[in-house]
């Protein structure tokens, strides 16, 4: 899909959003109220540190760095032509594909989301008064459709902009920019006309610091029907929507009064110094335990030990409160395995895509998975009972897989992969490259092996050795690699889409020749393609930006969502947004194996942390199974997201639905076929979703499709697809350019399909 379709797409959502957007009616959250008196006694923050918490090693997997040096100067050092707004360029590096990336774009006016709340900067004066507006939406809020009655239906989303709150001045300047600084993968702090708004994943408050001399503005597009203080610095509003939220007020000003101007404006009565407004949506004493501090920015790390792993999100804190904490917001997959002494509030507010939010006192947050993928490495793998590791074959599956590999590895390597597109180009190496471990590693073939390993060789070091048709350069501007190609090409990769998905097949490829090959890495060859392997995995998942500060920190992988996002350098009104679960995955499956052929245990250690919170994660939000209670009852038959927003979710892709039925849609978040696929989608799924999806349609399916959907069939029932894998009147034609039949032949045959 090129750039200008790409944004036609975005154009017409952000359009048919705003046509629908309206000031809704919600209620308060769950909440434990306490509208009495507030009589704050603040209390120190707590001394904490970044090693605090019962990790399970001494090593912090984030602390050392993939590498510190410079990019390899077969790189072209280059400015990007889009600049980043509000931003000095820099030391930092500045996020492409995270949550507050909206604000360095176009006008800075798109939202953004901290989760739970929405936030962007209203600059549209037929929208109301100029200021950092805010929102939450409930449940009852989303639109589905396109037919709202239809289950399931085919896309829902929560209407935008409903402009709750916002915070202003009495002296606003319209055309000051606002300024981003200490970009962190997990927060930001924002500046704009004399107030700080620091914006961090799962803030509990949406907070703003004045500046001495400012007078503060709260304004409110819904309408305030009610306002009243009720304590010390507290206050209570209802807007006419008949939402509550509470106003807490500390810092210099903090005694000053509040008062109603009018229906729709908040003002202070003083500006004898700076102050700290900090609004939340609801009532509780839990707000007022920890009112009056704030994070400023997030901090991760993490430990691995064998099979278990923790990761923590550390809040930096700043201001008083009665307990010294702040309060935190989890989302659903978080909190199944939350393990750090956090105190439980009751609190729930409904995220926009993610299912319901848990709010907790506390000022860390660390996260156990005890199941990460360590058994799983080269040889086909599956969770179906009975299949045994290492694979065992028969003497009749071997003789077909060798059959095949002798056709397939005659072809023309070179000239398949040396093409226009680093994406299809990494498929095409990926494929040679399974092709190459079956030869050597299962069927061990060593003629098959001498004659297509050179081959594969000679097509890696094209790119290794940035020869491609349009080679990679070295963004100053973003810090990253990106392809020299127009943005519209490519599927956007030089505005830093897709990058997870396009390199992680060239880093897998590089492993299983490696793998293959134990003298690989000695030669030339090797060393150059070794070190064209460190350098995408540095721009995709560097662990730490400030070991290595040519790159920014985890620049796909969200480690609050618990999966990637696609979406670089273009504003979008819903968010950033993930088309494919599985090339995500395959990404962190591509990172663990080369972890684990160069002997980098951090690396290898990372990736399996990221797999087991993907499973968690892609079983709750992308992949659902009859019984998921995370996603709306009328969109959990489409049995997968689609494309999955930070707003919405539309089942759907970006290059149509299929030929058939929906078949793309379901395709596009299988492939490709490895032995981590059946760790995320496991049998119970998958079966699910073949009965009641693709059984009625898999045989009116022509193309290459057909074959991606068969190969998945053996994650569930491998004989089957053994029993159309292995047919004497195979089509070529049926099976993805990605795709080999020895690979899935192999694959079949090693989880007990023959």
């Amino acid at each position: 899909m090129g750039l200008s379709d790409f944004q036609k797409v975005l154009k017409k959502i952000d359009n048919k959003l705003n046509n629908k957007t309206s000031s809704g009616h919600s209620s308060s959250p769950t909440s434990s109220s306490n509208s009495g008196s507030y009589n704050r006694a603040p209390a120190p923050l707590p001394q904490v540190s970044a090693n605090s918490g019962s990790p399970l090693s001494s090593s912090d997997i984030f602390s050392k760095p993939i590498s510190s040096s410079e990019p390899l100067p077969l790189f072209p050092r280059r400015q990007h032509n889009l600049k980043p707004k509000g931003c000095s360029e820099g030391n930092e590096s500045i996020q492409t594909n995270n949550f507050y990336n909206n604000l360095c774009l176009e006008d800075q006016s798109f939202p953004i989301w901290t989760l739970p709340y929405s936030l962007w900067f209203s600059k549209d004066p037929s929208q109301g008064d100029i200021g950092f507006s805010f929102n939450h939406t409930e449940a009852n809020q989303r639109v589905f459709g396109p037919d709202p009655n239809s289950n399931p239906a085919q896309f829902y989303f929560n209407p935008p902009r409903i402009k709750s709150w916002y915070f202003a001045t009495a002296d606003i300047n319209a055309r000051e920019e606002v300024q981003l600084e200490n970009h962190n993968k997990l927060s930001v702090i924002a500046k704009w006309n004399g107030m700080t708004f620091p914006l961090v994943h799962g803030m509990g408050f949406v907070t703003a610091i004045y500046e001495q001399g400012k007078v503060p503005v709260i304004g409110s597009q819904v309408g305030i029907q009610d306002f009243r203080k009720v304590g010390n610095g507290k206050y209570r509003a209802m807007l006419f929507n008949q939402v509550v939220w509470t106003i807490y007020v500390s810092g210099a000003n903090g005694n000053a009064d509040l008062s109603l101007r009018d229906p729709q404006h908040i003002v202070s009565d003083r500006v004898n110094g700076s102050c700290t407004i900090q609004i939340c949506r609801g009532e509780s004493n839990f707000y007022d335990e920890t009112a009056g501090c704030y994070p400023i920015s997030c901090n991760l790390s993490g430990s691995v030990d064998g099979s278990r792993g923790q990761y923590k999100f550390l809040y930096n804190l700043k201001g008083q409160s009665q307990s010294g904490k702040t309060l935190v917001w989890c989302l659903p997959h978080h909190q199944e395995v939350l393990v750090s002494s956090c105190k439980q509030t009751g609190l729930k507010l409904d995220s926009p895509t993610k299912g319901v939010m848990k709010a907790y006192v506390t000022n860390e947050l660390v996260m156990e998975e005890n199941n990460l993928p360590i058994q799983i490495s080269w040889e086909p793998w599956s969770e179906i009972s009975g299949c045994s590791t290492p694979s065992s074959y028969s003497n009749s599956s071997l003789d077909l897989i060798t059959r095949a590999a002798e056709a397939e590895v005659k072809q023309d390597v070179v000239g398949m992969a040396n093409i226009d597109s680093m994406y299809t180009s990494g498929k095409i190496l990926d494929k040679f490259a399974h092709i190459l471990f079956v030869c050597s590693n299962i069927i061990r073939n060593q003629a098959l092996t001498a004659e297509l390993l050179p081959k594969l060789k000679q097509a890696i070091d094209i790119f290794a050795t940035n020869r491609q048709k349009y080679p990679l350069v070295y963004d100053t501007t973003w810090k990253g690699l990106i392809s020299s190609a127009d943005p519209g090409a490519d599927f956007g990769n030089s505005n830093y889409n897709d990058h997870h998905f396009h390199y992680g097949y060239h880093i897998h490829a590089i492993a299983l020749v490696a793998k293959s090959d134990p003298t690989y890495f000695q030669s030339d060859e090797g060393a150059r393609a070794k070190a064209y392997a460190t350098e995408l995995l540095r721009d995709v998942a560097n662990p730490s930006s400030e070991s290595d500060k040519w790159f920014p920190q985890s620049r796909s992988f969200d480690w609050f969502h618990g999966h990637s996002f696609a979406h670089g350098i273009f504003a979008s009104g819903d968010g950033k947004d993930e088309e494919s679960s599985s090339e995500d995955y395959h990404f962190a499956y591509g990172m663990k194996l080369f972890g684990n052929v160069t002997g980098n245990v951090d690396m290898e250690n990372r990736a399996n942390l990221m797999l087991a919170i993907m499973k968690r994660s892609m079983n709750m939000y992308m992949l659902y199974s009859d019984d998921n209670k995370i996603q709306p009852p009328q969109f959990i038959k489409n049995k997968v997201a689609g494309i999955s927003f930070e707003n919405k979710i539309d089942y759907s892709t970006y290059f149509g639905r299929g030929t058939i039925g929906n078949e793309w849609i379901h395709g596009i978040h299988m492939l490709p076929i490895t032995p981590i696929s059946s760790y995320i989608r496991g049998p119970k799924f998958v079966k699910e979703e073949w009965d009641q999806i693709l059984a009625p349609i898999i045989d009116r399916i022509p193309d290459g499709w057909k074959g991606i959907l068969l190969l998945n069939l053996a994650l569930t029932d491998p004989k089957k697809a053994w029993k159309w894998f292995s047919r004497n009147d195979w089509n070529e034609s049926q099976i993805d350019n990605g795709m080999s039949r020895t690979w899935s032949l192999a694959f079949i045959a090693g989880i007990g399909g023959a």
